[in-house]
């Protein structure tokens, strides 16, 4: 898709019969200019418009903030190299910084916000996005990208998601091929029946890095393909229980319990870590894991071959209909304050639609049309619903805090604790008490 032409109109011509009409109005002793050359001048200035590009137009420098300190000196130079052979009158100075979303909270507070921002996690409210940034509606994404509804504000797109996030079954084609494995499980029972020909093979079937506990995080995204919604959080949220055994978390907690209870996961629980995994899932030691698609490009990374590298939807019932929800990695956003906004704008247009980010970095391409690259994702998307998620309201998020819930704490204790029913009372009283404290 081509790059937006940024235009300006010219007054030129105008200005050129100002100064011929000036000059007539002078003393009887001023040099008349005669048609012929009115007619040149003219001619000559509109030559001189017809030759100035639109790319000319977009000039100045810009600043880009952002959390990418991986790529830094790598791909972020080739993105901002490529946007120069575009604009050459054109400068961006890339800003990589390891805590970002602080960093733009203190920024936004002093209105020192660089050009162009990945806002994204925690850094800022959407419903305060038109405080500090200008729309960007004229970028003619409009309709043609994921996550519109989660940058809009009062009818207007404020930030354009640089990518979009899947969590799903990374899993080892050669551990499969091992346990005579010819197919990824549609159902829940099949799974479970991969699952026990690979543990009878001795190949670990699912690595939780329970250890770690972050990883943990992922199964709370199986809560929202069981309900069939991506904003099931939300609506748990005004319940003082919502965790219940038949509730959507109950259901992706059982899965986690049955997949420890028969001895599908590591051995020890408490002695594998997040790093030494992926070596185990590159060489086949470790069979599956329940992760984001931006894992793929790190198992390859461990060694493995990528065509030995497959990524497929979690199945969480036997109804045999795969659903996944997918959501936002940060977004691009322009700063009011930028002294050379269309530039700035023009940069995020390039960003998304040229630059080849969201392919490189293992994301779904936030342009709907545009299918991904990476051959892991593309048939991961064929045939399975995927459900657009939103950021949690600030409701829930509140009394999230307030409880200081987290799901990988809740997940740990489900795993390992006799009485189940006990560990799902212990966090609901704890939700009920916060949901008191937090007007609704």
């Amino acid at each position: 898709m081509k790059m937006k032409k940024w235009l300006t109109h010219s007054m030129g011509l105008v200005m050129v019969m100002s100064v011929f009409a000036g000059c007539s109005s002078k003393t009887e002793t001023a040099a008349t200019v005669s048609p012929a050359a009115q007619s040149t001048a003219a001619a000559t200035t509109t030559a001189a418009q017809a030759t100035t590009k639109p790319e000319d137009k977009i000039s100045g420098k810009i600043t880009f903030l952002n959390h990418r300190t991986d790529i830094a000196e790598t791909k972020m130079k080739d993105y901002i190299a490529a946007f120069k052979k575009l604009y050459p009158n054109a400068d961006v100075e890339n800003e990589a910084v390891k805590d970002e979303s602080n960093i733009v909270k203190v920024r936004a507070a002093s209105q020192q916000l660089p050009d162009v921002v990945f806002v994204g996690g925690d850094a800022m409210k959407p419903q305060n996005y038109p405080d500090y940034f200008v729309p960007l509606d004229d970028l003619g994404l409009n309709g043609k990208v994921y996550f519109e509804d989660s940058f809009k504000v009062n009818g207007k797109l404020y930030g354009i998601s640089s990518g979009g996030s899947i969590t799903g079954v990374l899993y080892n084609k050669k551990a499969f091929e091992s346990a005579g494995i010819t197919s990824v499980p549609k159902t829940l029972d099949e799974f479970y029946a991969d699952c026990e020909k690979l543990k009878s093979k001795g190949i670990v079937p699912v690595a939780t890095n329970f250890k770690d506990k972050w990883p943990l995080s992922q199964y709370e995204v199986l809560a929202q393909s069981i309900a069939g919604d991506a904003l099931i959080m939300d609506k748990l949220a005004v319940s003082d229980a919502p965790f219940t055994l038949d509730s959507s978390y109950g259901k992706a907690l059982t899965i986690l319990r049955t997949l420890a209870d028969k001895k599908y996961t590591e051995s020890d629980l408490f002695s594998t870590n997040w790093e030494a995994s992926k070596k185990d899932l590159a060489t086949g030691k470790f069979a599956m894991a329940v992760l984001g698609n931006w894992a793929i490009p790190q198992i390859i990374e461990n060694g493995a071959q990528p065509d030995d590298i497959g990524f497929f939807p979690m199945p969480v019932d036997n109804n045999g209909t795969l659903v996944s929800p997918i959501g936002s990695d940060a977004a691009l956003v322009v700063s009011k304050t930028s002294k050379n906004i269309e530039t700035a704008k023009a940069f995020v247009k390039f960003f998304i639609e040229q630059s080849g980010y969201a392919n490189d970095s293992g994301f779904v391409p936030p342009i709907k049309s545009e299918q991904p690259k990476l051959k892991q994702l593309a048939d991961f998307m064929n045939g399975t619903k995927m459900l657009e998620s939103s950021p949690t309201k600030d409701y829930t998020n509140q009394v999230s805090n307030k409880a200081q819930f987290a799901f990988p704490d809740l997940a740990q204790e489900f795993m390992t604790t006799k009485d189940q029913q006990s560990v799902l009372d212990k966090f609901n009283k704890k939700w009920a008490a916060a949901r008191k404290t937090v007007t609704q």
